[in-house]
């Protein structure tokens, strides 16, 4: 079984794919979203994991768009605690760190461990990537703010965990499949669903009357542009309840009549923190 996720061997992607299929899956690393996206479209992987929402960073808006536009379903949510690592090479200790290098959403979130040690933030595409450099450079006073998992992976050593400042930053993953390959083994306890409201005063209130109407409670609503046609809308929600219970069912039959069209995204079991 190959399982998706964006980025290289060591990525935090690649960590919450370990912690939802177990250490032993086969796991492959795309450059991109949109090759990632593909392959599952395409079946040349069997599942792939989607970060799509940080409780600092906000939306990963790029990823619900491909979400909109792939004959894709969401099967799961993972939902896993950042805790970045400050690595090394083998031998430098902490006091001879001048420079770290990592994604700016990491820098960002660590700022303040950084300012305490008097070391200067040094912004790269992502998180395992600065582990590889630094672990390639032939450098003593740099460091890359990681997963501990990079450590193992580049043969680092750590010089600090949980350096992040909000030990609360967590980050919700999707685990999507090609939804021609969907089987009835799938727990329904969550829906995501994306909607086009029609042009009329009231009209997004009366399609979330729709979900009030029939005591579904909704967990997440945003709204993101549709290029082709400007300042139009497609709403993406989250609500309690399967695709298995007839009031969902009946649910989304009202909305269909209320908007202009309707997509469910996934249907899928409540995700728990990993760790």
């Amino acid at each position: 079984m190959k399982i998706a996720f964006q980025g290289i061997k060591g990525a935090y992607s690649e960590l919450a794919l370990y912690e939802h299929f177990g250490r032993n899956a086969e796991s492959v690393g795309f450059d991109s979203f949109d090759e990632m996206f593909e392959a599952v479209a395409d079946a040349s992987v069997d599942f792939a994991v989607v970060p799509v929402e940080n409780t600092i960073a906000g939306t990963v808006v790029e990823n619900y768009d491909l979400l909109l536009s792939h004959d894709i379903f969401i099967v799961a949510e993972i939902f896993m605690k950042i805790r970045h690592t400050l690595l090394a090479k083998k031998g430098v200790v902490l006091n001879d760190i001048k420079e770290a290098y990592s994604h700016p959403h990491a820098l960002r979130q660590c700022k303040e461990f950084l300012r305490t040690h008097n070391i200067e933030p040094m912004p790269v595409y992502d998180t395992a990537g600065a582990a590889e450099r630094v672990s390639q450079w032939d450098r003593k006073d740099c460091a890359a703010i990681a997963s501990e998992l990079c450590a193992e992976i580049y043969g680092m050593d750590i010089l600090s965990k949980d350096i992040q400042t909000n030990k609360s930053n967590t980050t919700r993953f999707f685990v999507i499949i090609k939804k021609e390959n969907l089987t009835d083994e799938i727990v329904h306890e969550k829906t995501t669903i994306a909607f086009k409201i029609q042009h009329y005063p009231g009209a997004l209130v009366d399609c979330l009357k729709t979900f009030q109407e029939n005591r579904l409670n909704l967990t997440k609503l945003e709204s993101r542009p549709i290029p082709e046609n400007p300042w139009e809308y497609v709403f993406y929600t989250d609500f309690d309840g399967g695709m298995d219970s007839e009031v969902v069912r009946h649910t989304l039959e009202e909305l269909e009549q209320r908007s202009l069209f309707i997509k469910i995204l996934g249907s899928y079991p409540k995700g728990t923190d990993c760790w």
